[in-house]
């Protein structure tokens, strides 16, 4: 009898292990709990790296005070040797003085006190000195005065620092406009006058420029290296006088390495980046021949923006001056730009006052190695006499 064939159709799971529900629960947990140990790796990580850029902002910033600390205390030690060498010269002084009088005490004790003899002596310590016996009171230090003229700040900065510092002194009366240059270098109340820009910002700054020219500043205006390059190609280049050929082997580049410049003496139509070399080499010059080329440059711009006032209409003008301010950073309005323009447009400026060691002020190396300037005065009272008589002449 042969045996009949039989399709079967098996329906459903191949066996029914009790461990099974076990086996997936525990494959299911191993995953989850490799993605939350991801995502908690990725957690931790971001915040090693939130600490970890934390932790370098604030050395950095701990690094900034800690240099101007440096350079404060090296400059109080290199102040308490100058005031040293002050005493012992004055000392010297003194016992020269002891040392005539006693002689002098000598004669008019031996002289038995007789008047025409005291006279006759007291008589020959002044021959040849120009100086007679009559006591002068000396008069005030003549200080600029705040009302008297309208004065600009003028800033050329390069990121956090200010390279260029003016200031244009604007007399009314007059009809004058005189520009004045302070180097960055120069010290005043314990740091260089460009770190008060770096560290605390225009205001501070205008407050030190006022205690070195005593001049009260009315408004301030900054221009960055690209905004001045801008600035130059709007109004379509400048004109510039080369009193002397410059060749600076040292002229930075843009990669952090050096492009010389050369430029020959004569008259030259400079684009804006050519203005900006010639304003900011240095190397082959000084810092006081650059601020005099940066006053030239002023000259050459206001130059050029009254011949374009002659061939533009007020509106193509004021254009200009809008698209100018949108490089700069002021509290100078555009209305008040186009209004300053107009009122002074026919004043005389008056270039070539720059503050430097060949007039108030010298130089040294103070214990921190850093190169300053000081008033060779020992004050700014010189300095504010000389500008008052720049401004008000």
């Amino acid at each position: 009898m042969e045996t009949p064939d039989y399709n079967v159709l098996h329906i459903g799971p191949e066996h029914d292990h009790k461990l099974d529900p076990v086996i997936v629960a525990a494959v299911k947990k191993t995953y989850l709990s490799r993605a939350m140990l991801g995502v908690g790796i990725g957690v931790m990580f971001l915040g090693l790296l939130i600490y970890h850029q934390t932790i370098t902002r604030s050395v950095s910033k701990n690094d900034s005070y800690i240099t101007t600390l440096i350079d404060e205390v090296g400059s109080l030690s290199q102040e308490n040797f100058i005031l040293a060498q002050q005493m012992e010269s004055q000392e010297a002084v003194l016992q020269s003085i002891e040392s005539e009088f006693s002689g002098v005490l000598d004669a008019i004790s031996a002289a038995g006190g007789d008047p025409a003899v005291v006279e006759s002596i007291f008589g020959e310590l002044f021959v040849g000195t120009g100086e007679s016996l009559d006591l002068q009171i000396s008069e005030p230090v003549t200080l600029a005065t705040d009302d008297s003229t309208f004065d600009v700040l003028v800033l050329g900065t390069n990121g956090a620092h200010t390279d260029t510092i003016m200031v244009a002194s604007i007399n009314e009366s007059t009809e004058q406009i005189n520009m004045i240059s302070i180097p960055r270098d120069l010290y005043i109340n314990g740091r260089r006058i460009n770190d008060y820009y770096t560290y605390y910002g225009a205001d501070q700054l205008e407050r030190m420029v006022h205690s070195v020219t005593g001049l009260e500043i009315d408004r301030f205006i900054q221009v960055d290296l690209d905004g001045f390059v801008e600035i130059v190609d709007i109004v379509g280049g400048l004109d510039i006088s080369v009193p002397e050929t410059i060749y600076d082997g040292s002229y930075p580049n843009a990669y952090g390495g050096y492009a010389p410049y050369y430029v020959e003496a004569g008259m030259h139509h400079m684009d804006g980046a050519s203005a900006l070399k010639y304003a900011r080499s240095r190397k082959s010059t000084s810092d006081f021949d650059r601020a005099a080329r940066q006053q030239d440059i002023i000259d050459s711009l206001r130059t050029k923006v009254v011949q374009l006032d002659s061939v533009m209409e007020m509106k193509e003008l004021t254009e200009v001056f809008q698209t100018g301010l949108a490089y700069t950073t002021t509290d100078i309005s555009l209305l008040d730009a186009v209004s300053f323009y107009y009122d002074y447009r026919e004043f005389d400026l008056q270039t070539g006052f720059v503050i430097s060691t060949d007039n108030y002020l010298y130089s040294i190396i103070n214990e921190s190695g850093a190169y300053i300037l000081l008033p060779s005065a020992g004050n700014f009272e010189s300095i504010h006499g000389a500008v008052d008589d720049l401004v008000n002449e």
